[in-house]
This record gives structure tokens, sequence and C-alpha cells, in this order.
């Protein structure tokens, strides 16, 4: 870490009380600090995506600073990190309906025609994917003025998918007000 890197954890830990600590989920371990680019981010919080008591995946949310609020958490200038590890063997088109449903509970019809082809671009990334396994990463990253990218194991699946409003409607599945679970939405945004 860099003196300036450790200068602005410094006054990040002052102003807020809290660090910037890596947080374990499930044997996975989210650092505290990742930089997209010349984007540095914080881990705003970590939790388990669970289907009965099945465990699904291990989701790190990360912004350019910490918050408890979902529209805070869309509307704050810079970069994004939505780190998911996969716990259970889960077929990629499962992913992707859950995707829909989640993008569906969370936003109008009007919202969704306007992201039609850009989260058709992204179903498309999921679809090579096939079978996802306990272990594999998939980071789905949005930069400013160049859009959201999709990662699986580190490696750039596809083109950058343009525009801000798909990237806050894939949000939405985990942090809007009809979450996929209300228990994940809490822990993303730290709220205990």
């Amino acid at each position: 870490m860099s003196d300036k890197e450790s200068l602005i954890d410094g006054i990040i830990n002052l102003l807020t009380g809290k660090k910037n600590e890596p947080i374990s989920v499930e044997g996975y371990e989210f650092a505290g600090r990742v930089k997209l680019g010349r984007h540095p981010l914080v881990l705003n919080g970590a939790g388990v995506r669970t289907i009965g008591d099945k465990k699904i995946y291990a989701l790190g949310l990360y912004l350019p600073e910490k918050t408890q609020r979902e529209d805070t958490a869309r509307a704050l200038l810079g970069a994004r990190r939505a780190e998911i590890v996969i716990l259970s063997p889960l077929d990629a088109s499962k992913f992707i309906d859950s995707l829909h449903a989640g993008i569906s509970e969370n936003t109008n019809e009007t919202s969704r025609d306007f992201i039609s082809n850009e989260l058709s671009q992204i179903e498309v990334f999921m679809k090579d994917l096939s079978n996802l396994e306990p272990g594999d990463v998939v980071d789905v990253d949005w930069i400013p003025s160049r859009g959201t990218f999709v990662y699986y194991n580190r490696q750039l699946m596809g083109n950058p998918v343009r525009g801000k409003a798909v990237y806050d409607a894939v949000l939405s599945i985990w942090l809007g007000k009809n979450a996929l679970e209300s228990e994940l939405r809490d822990e993303l945004l730290d709220i205990k």
C-alpha cells in the first residue's frame, strides 16, 4: 500500500470510525479495499445468498465510500463492484432467471424496456459460463464513462456494456425494495 493510500485509509477511518477491514464469508475473504483502474473502492458489506438452507453464493459490494442507504449506493459518483463467489454448483440459466426475477421485482416496465438491449448483452456473457462451480468468482463492475464489465474468474467476458441504468438495475436485485433476500441486503449495506 502506498503512502497516499495509507493516508486515505487513515482519513476514512477517522471520519467513519470504521477500518477498511477484509470480511470473511464462508471461507472467502473479501478485501477491505480494491482498485478498479484508477478508482479506489471500499468494501461496503458482504453476505450470503441463500435459498432455504442452501448457501448459493457469497457477495461483496464495493463502493467509492461506505453507505447504509440503497439510493446513495446508486447515486455515489465513481466505480462499483459486485463480487460474487459461488458456494454451490449453479447452472448459468438459473443464475440468469434469478437476474430477471430480481430486476423485474425492483424496476418498472419502462426501466426494463430502456435497458433490455444492455441486459441481453450481459445474458450472453452469462450463458457462455454454462455451469458455475464452488470457488468460481464473477465480478460485475461499473466504471464511469466506460460501462459495465463482467469477469469470470478474473477473465473479461465480452465487451463493456454501456449505460449506468443496467448496472443500477443489477444492484437492485440485492439492494432494492424487493431485494432477493432482505438479510443479504442488510449485510451489503452494513446495517446491523
